[in-house]
């Protein structure tokens, strides 16, 4: 079989040493130390997509509310700790995240103690004024239970390259 590639590999032309480095991801990958509970992989994956759609709707209370009290955002658009702070920072930065649909996928979903991180890609599009992707991050979310329900304790958005200078361009020309 590993000829089989191999041979498939160079009859295609390709090289895996020859993918420029500016393609390789340095991006933390969350092997599965403990096995996750289905009721607990499904509860996490609503908390991302209830993320998603609160920002799609502009609704940063709701997306704050998936926060611990004590839950920390971390973004290229600066850090909050707390729901009121998280929707207070996300209310600053609305003119960059309004009116688009933001698609989390790749999920991996691991357990770290009685946390749950679960790890995606995010891809964002402009919905309203052009059919445009406009962006990628990779985010990880460390989800702890509190009375419960998984909220957010920790929320580390990577803005991928393209992304961040696209955003940094949208700010200088915005001054």
């Amino acid at each position: 079989m590993k000829t089989f590639i191999t041979a498939s590999i160079v009859a295609l032309g390709l090289s895996i040493s020859s993918v420029p480095p500016a393609l390789a991801q340095n991006v933390p990958y969350y092997a599965a130390k403990y096995q996750v509970k289905v009721e607990d992989d499904l509860a996490a994956r609503q908390v991302i997509a209830r993320l998603n759609h609160a920002l799609d709707a502009a609704d940063y209370k709701a997306y704050g509310e998936l926060f611990a009290s004590d839950g920390v955002f971390v973004s290229g658009f600066g850090n909050a700790v707390g729901p009121k702070q998280v929707e207070e920072a996300l209310g600053k930065v609305s003119p960059f995240i309004t009116n688009k649909r933001h698609v989390a996928e790749n999920f991996v979903i691991s357990r770290d103690g009685k946390q749950l991180v679960v790890t995606t890609y995010l891809i964002v599009f402009e919905r309203q004024t052009e059919m445009k992707y406009v962006g990628s991050a990779i985010n990880v979310d460390t989800l702890k239970k509190v009375n419960g329900r998984w909220l957010v304790a920790r929320h580390e958005s990577t803005l991928d390259p393209a992304t961040a200078a696209y955003i940094q361009s949208l700010m200088n020309t915005k001054k």
